[in-house]
């Protein structure tokens, strides 16, 4: 027990540790809103103003969650409404058919709505943007009409009446009543905690993992990135947080009203979300509380004109809606940070590029063979029989002229292309079968052939999410709630992404986004992505591309290290005199098939190869 005791200890005060080191000044002025907040119900008592406060952080509690789907993923639901209303009507059923008390009927709604969402997202991720849109805004209406159609269930126009809500508390002996006030708090401290869990989970390989889908799929795809369960877990989350706030709000008001939960609440949070902020920590805030202006506004203009205020708030509701889609994806929060911040400062024109050991050093070498492999796309033999043996820790190149099937090759052992014929051995195990990104996790990366970064994104970012595809405590539950191992694992995986940066002559370039490095560094940053995963074997397709001599022979320096620390290394590249200089072995396609191979000496004075060239 003691050493359990002590234990629990150790992780308390690493954590607490842990705090202090990432705590920021501004972080106070949060703690001291939610005080200020939490204080509200010892002013305005049990008035219509203390449930018109808990009902809108309620909407702000639901709006957090879309805020997963299209902040986050970047998925345009407009259909989270609906989710909304199934777990009110899931608690309301619960309390008033059978008797449940106000916690257990939550929780089960929380669960409906989740499962809700999950179904829903299946079909959702396989959507495009305004597909998805159209879609989920059937579903709103699909949920209303069902709401609307069995009023013997639901209530029809008269709704549910719900009994008041008390909670138990057996070890004080008390009995808590679910009072406006107490409805307050607890809807302050969901919106924090889900704020938290936001925070936590958009800057975790996650977060980051969903950003560099968003912003590149096939780069994303290149380092591991499992878009379908990422994207599902975001919309499983989103509903579930939604059904938390239906549950609530639905005992807050006493009654599970249908009109309540129509489409119009569907487009209020998606309203809310995309002129707050999407993918902002406070955008949800910032757009509920903006729509919550509309209606004592349309108010003030009608007893300003004399006329009634319900012909204004369509009018200030379009106008908000024309707002956010002029400001875009960042929304008034990203608008006001432009106001506040400092200028970045520009990437110094002279850095340090000194190259560090590789994140590979000390992997036992590993060999890659290809047994006959066939490839046809509609009829054009892109692959006819071709078969290669890279060596383990040697560089091993692959040439030939464009059209050749050099990048259908490379694509074909990484798993993203699948081959009609033949078949793939890493460390003589099989891996014809197996997916890209099994393949990675088994030390084969790659690098695509055209420039392809997420602009949005560090570099630092970049190599841990390419080091995030070795991660062993990395859910989702563990990352929200920053385990001691989930920590740790933080902890050791950024240093695999320095190191990997550094290997590449990129340590300066760790906290500059991709966008503002240039095209020889961007593709510099592919390769130290792949080498954060600590590969056995590197996939390199045309890394020369577009640079300068100054680059080319940094390049070199990189691929020559890369090979003196263990890995294998498959180029494909047309710079002859990068290929001279660093290859071992070079293999020539023709036509899909191999010509030639042998050393770059042996290769370069075949004639066979000089026809193939040069005609």
């Amino acid at each position: 027990m003691s050493e359990v005791t002590g234990q629990v200890t150790r992780a308390v005060v690493a954590a607490a540790a842990d705090v202090r080191r990432a705590w920021r000044p501004h972080w106070w002025l949060y703690l001291g809103g939610f005080a200020a907040l939490s204080a509200a119900p010892l002013v305005l008592g049990q008035t219509n103003m203390t449930r018109g406060l808990a009902s809108g952080l309620y909407i702000v509690l639901a709006a957090v969650g879309l805020n997963f789907v299209l902040g986050l993923a970047e998925m345009p639901s407009l259909g989270h409404g609906a989710f909304v209303g199934i777990g009110a009507f899931a608690a309301a059923l619960l309390r008033t058919r059978a008797g449940w008390g106000p916690g257990s009927a939550t929780l089960v709604a929380i669960a409906c709505a989740a499962l809700a969402g999950a179904l829903v997202g299946v079909g959702a991720i396989r959507l495009r943007a305004a597909a998805l849109a159209a879609g989920t805004w059937i579903v709103a209406w699909l949920v209303y009409f069902t709401l609307a159609a069995f009023p013997n269930v639901f209530g029809g126009s008269q709704g549910i009446v719900l009994p008041e809500g008390k909670i138990g508390l057996e070890a004080l002996g008390v009995e808590l009543r679910l009072t406006p006030a107490v409805h307050l708090e607890i809807a302050l401290v969901l919106v924090a905690l889900s704020l938290v869990a936001f925070h936590a989970v958009s800057r975790s390989h996650i977060g980051f993992s969903l950003a560099a889908l968003r912003q590149g799929r096939s780069a994303a795809a290149a380092v591991g990135a499992d878009s379908t369960a990422l994207q599902l877990g975001a919309f499983a989350t989103s509903a579930a947080i939604a059904g938390i706030s239906g549950a609530l709000t639905v005992q807050l008001a006493g009654i599970a009203d249908p009109a309540s939960y129509g489409p119009v609440l569907s487009v209020s949070l998606f309203v809310a979300v995309l002129l707050g902020g999407a993918g902002t920590l406070w955008g949800p805030l910032v757009g509920a509380s903006a729509l919550a202006v509309i209606p004592p506004a349309a108010r003030a203009l009608g007893n300003g004109v004399g006329a009634p205020p319900e012909r204004f708030e369509a009018v200030l509701a379009g106008i908000l809606l024309l707002v956010a889609l002029i400001l875009g994806r960042g929304g008034l929060v990203r608008l006001l940070v432009a106001f506040t911040r400092k200028q970045e400062r520009a990437v110094a024109a002279t850095v340090d590029r000194s190259l560090a050991r590789p994140a590979g050093q000390g992997l036992p070498a590993t060999s890659l063979q290809a047994h006959e492999l066939r490839k046809a796309f509609g009829g054009v033999a892109a692959l006819d029989g071709v078969s290669l043996t890279v060596e383990a820790g040697r560089v091993h190149a692959l040439i030939g002229p464009n059209g050749s099937g050099k990048t259908t090759c490379l694509r074909t052992l990484a798993g993203v292309v699948e081959a009609d014929e033949g078949r793939i051995t890493l460390a003589d195990a099989d891996i014809t079968n197996l997916s890209s990104r099994e393949r990675l996790r088994r030390g084969l990366a790659r690098t695509l052939q055209r420039t392809e970064v997420f602009p949005e994104m560090t570099a630092q970012e970049h190599a841990l999410l390419g080091a995030a595809i070795h991660r062993r405590h990395g859910g989702a539950i563990r990352t929200v709630l920053a385990t001691p191992k989930a920590r740790a694992e933080t902890r050791e995986l950024g240093n695999v992404a320095r190191q990997a940066l550094a290997s590449c002559g990129l340590a300066w370039a760790a906290d500059v986004r991709a966008e503002r490095l240039s095209g020889a560094d961007q593709r510099l940053l592919m390769i130290a992505m792949a080498c954060a995963s600590s590969p056995s074997v590197l996939l390199l397709d045309e890394p020369a591309a577009g640079m300068s001599r100054t680059h080319v022979a940094l390049l070199k320096e990189v691929i020559q290290n890369l090979s003196a620390s263990g890995i294998t290394v498959l180029l494909v590249e047309h710079d002859l005199r990068l290929v001279r200089s660093v290859a071992d072995v070079v293999t020539v396609l023709s036509a899909g098939e191999v010509i030639a191979e042998g050393t770059p000496e042996e290769v370069s004075g075949s004639p066979v190869v000089r026809r193939s060239y040069l005609g």
